[in-house]
């Protein structure tokens, strides 16, 4: 390939297509990660049979990680221009397509799916952390396997993508980093001997983090804010979260918005829909299914009961 990786990043905007044809429903969303750089998580959806050819966005230096969720007959598939054919598949089988290289299909079965552009970049990123290189994902199209971890995934992002306005950026960083370690452990090709340290974030470093969320909890936090604030990195905070306090740094966050709401409804009558705000919920309903889940109750209910 002639393009350097900072053309072929540049050329990458947003998932799209080249081809005529295109799915019914193409719904993208866009994370912002850092400068000039977002993750997309795509759903794209086909009922009817007989679409065509179907040929993703120009080249560039993502990973597109594609979960199906309905059977799909063989698929004839185009890797640089040289014919693959894609076996029949079932809810659940995983495609990783290398966007470095140029990817067609030919699309006779109606489909669903979630699709997630990952940079190559965050692979390389994890690699270093490990004092290790990384090399490819190692997958071939023509297999297409089952995978329930990556089916359990996509599964859980939907409802958050039914919800953009609440899709915060400390959730799509938990869901981006489980998806990294697992296609990494799973699929991924490193040289080198792999760093184990395991350690984690000090103690210090864990309790400036908290320091800084209970401060800044209504903020909306990325894992990045929370690790420059404790000058620890992104994993060790995550590993010492998970060591020191048995959650990840998203669930300790949610479950600090909770105290803060109780304290709130406890302390006044100050509406739930302001409440949200000032807990960093996108809205009451928003703040109603974290509060649900968490306390196994209604805020209007809990606040009754305290209040008697």
């Amino acid at each position: 390939m002639s393009a350097s990786r900072e053309s072929l990043e540049d050329s990458f905007d947003r998932p799209g297509f080249l081809s005529e044809s295109r799915p019914e429903i193409e719904d993208v969303h866009s994370i912002p990660q850092r400068p000039s750089q977002s993750l997309f998580f795509c759903r794209y959806r086909q009922t009817k049979a007989g679409l065509g050819f179907l040929e993703p966005t120009p080249l560039a230096d993502r990973i597109m990680v594609s979960v199906e969720f309905r059977a799909l007959g063989p698929t004839d598939m185009f890797r640089d221009g040289r014919h693959i054919q894609q076996p029949a598949t079932g809810p659940g089988a995983l495609a990783l397509y290398d966007l470095r290289q140029s990817w067609a299909g030919y699309m006779r079965d109606p489909f669903d799916n979630l699709s997630m552009f990952l940079p190559v970049s965050t692979f390389q990123e994890l690699a270093a952390e490990r004092n290790q290189t990384f090399l490819e994902l190692r997958y071939d199209v023509r297999d297409k396997p089952y995978d329930e971890v990556m089916l359990s995934l996509a599964r859980a992002i939907l409802p958050a993508l039914a919800r953009p306005h609440e899709l915060g950026k400390l959730y799509l960083d938990h869901v981006f980093l489980a998806i990294r370690e697992y296609l990494a452990a799973t699929y991924g090709a490193f040289l080198g001997t792999p760093r184990r340290d395991r350690r984690g974030a000090t103690n210090l470093q864990i309790r400036s983090a908290l320091e800084y969320i209970e401060t800044h909890v209504a903020d909306d936090l990325s894992l990045a804010d929370i690790a420059k604030s404790s000058g620890a990195s992104v994993s060790s905070l995550t590993r010492g979260f998970r060591a020191a306090l048995n959650v990840s740094p998203h669930q300790w966050v949610l479950s600090r918005r909770i105290a803060l709401a109780q304290r709130l409804m406890s302390a006044g009558k100050t509406s739930l829909s302001e409440i949200a705000v000032l807990c960093g919920f996108a809205d009451q309903s928003h703040l109603a299914r974290v509060f649900l889940r968490h306390v196994g109750t209604s805020p209007g209910l809990w606040r009754r009961s305290v209040q008697r």
